[in-house]
């Protein structure tokens, strides 16, 4: 078991290790300086104080400030790095840095005690969210993207979890064609499409007006009572239940007619065994590993994917974060949300395997045959040389 642990930690380290890779060059690749952006912004906008265009003094002495801070952010070659050289001046805006370089700069940067994953180019960010570093900053929004997503993920799981088991029972009846019926159209329906519809039922029949009351907001604490906090939560938590309800289940439905189906459920069922017994023994035993399987990786998807919900109620979650993260470029804070998210997928999905021991005993796991990759290739290499024997003789 430690041995295979160990191998499951090697491979997930190295796959997290090539996802943050490739996610890093693609965004760096893809993006644009942005105080490049901000200086052309600056220079066609218009002029100076009195309207009039910008002259070549005033336009260095814009540029400068900018430049340092692509200098100072790894964003340009540190050959071109002084001011005072007049090619510098007119093709900085020109220049960028190697994105290999600049990955290895990021990763200097990852393990800087005072300023882990870097720094975000827009200073004011940190000064809107009173925070100091970019995982104080990101941990900031996924508090209030938790208050949606828990209670939708608890929700959805445990009643589709119960619905699919019955549909599974019931199979071929009328209460299975309605929950066929269920899952088929809130899978067809995406949740931009939802979301509008349960806006206008809640205004209009319950007076729910579509906005997400922020506890640490100090005008609405003043204003609203908890039932007004918790009522205006209910929406966007509704829409998440039912976009992420026909997956749990569909999928629960279809393990319970697989083990209902199978030799051994039979097999009891000749004997005798009574159908409450028979679910407790072998059914739920059966469909909890795979259920296990399901659960952890579907929360993560639901933590770091509610993009529309979000933007629809204005709930301050990571959503938002990253929205307001790509289209300005900034990669220390896109970089991470890839790493937790990513290394929170491949974890979790160790830490799934690992409990399927506790769930069904009688599954090892082990290395007593010692049959790997390496294995594999010596036994082709001595097969090789075996080969190349016989035809010499």
């Amino acid at each position: 078991m430690t041995k295979y642990i160990l191998q499951r930690l090697g491979f997930a380290i190295l796959t997290l290790l090539i996802i943050i890779f490739v996610v890093y060059l693609t965004v760096d690749i893809f993006s644009d300086n942005p105080y490049v952006k901000e200086f052309q912004n600056t220079i066609t906008s218009g002029g100076g104080e009195n309207g009039g265009s910008h002259d070549k003094g005033n336009i260095y002495d814009i540029a400068k400030p900018l430049f340092e801070k692509s200098v100072k952010y790894h964003l340009i070659p540190y050959d071109i790095s002084d001011w005072n050289d007049p090619w510098v001046k007119e093709h900085w805006v020109d220049s960028k840095m190697n994105p290999l370089l600049r990955f290895g700069y990021w990763l200097s940067d990852l393990f800087d005690r005072e300023r882990p994953f870097g720094l975000p180019y827009d200073e004011g960010i940190f000064k809107s969210s009173n925070a100091n570093t970019i995982p104080e900053y990101y941990f900031k929004y996924i508090k209030f993207s938790l208050i949606i997503s828990l209670p939708s993920f608890i929700i959805s799981a445990l009643i589709g979890v119960v619905l699919g088991i019955f549909a599974g029972y019931k199979r071929g009846t009328l209460f299975d064609s309605f929950i066929n019926a269920f899952t088929l159209i809130f899978v067809a329906l995406p949740s931009f499409i939802i979301a509008p519809i349960v806006i206008s039922l809640m205004l209009k029949y319950f007076g729910i007006a579509p906005q997400f009351l922020n506890p640490e907001n100090s005008n609405h604490v003043q204003i609203y009572t908890i039932k007004d906090f918790i009522l205006s939560w209910i929406p966007p938590i509704l829409v998440i239940v039912l976009g992420s309800l026909s997956g749990y289940i569909s999928f629960t439905r279809n393990q319970i007619i697989t083990v209902l189906t199978s030799n051994y459920v039979l097999i009891a069922k000749t004997k005798g065994i009574g159908n409450v017994e028979i679910f407790f023994k072998y059914v739920l035993r059966n469909i909890s590993i795979p259920l296990a399987a399901v659960f952890i990786p579907s929360y993560i998807g639901l933590l770091s994917g509610s993009f529309i919900v979000e933007k629809y109620w204005s709930v301050p979650g990571v959503s938002q974060a990253l929205i307001q993260a790509f289209p300005k470029g900034e990669i220390n804070l896109i970089m991470f949300s890839t790493v937790v998210f990513t290394a929170l997928g491949l974890f979790t999905s160790i830490i799934v395997d690992v409990s399927y021991t506790f769930l069904d005993p009688r599954i090892k796991y082990g290395s007593s045959a010692g049959f790997d990759f390496i294995t594999k290739l010596k036994i082709k290499h001595n097969r090789n040389k075996m080969y190349k024997s016989k035809e010499e003789l």
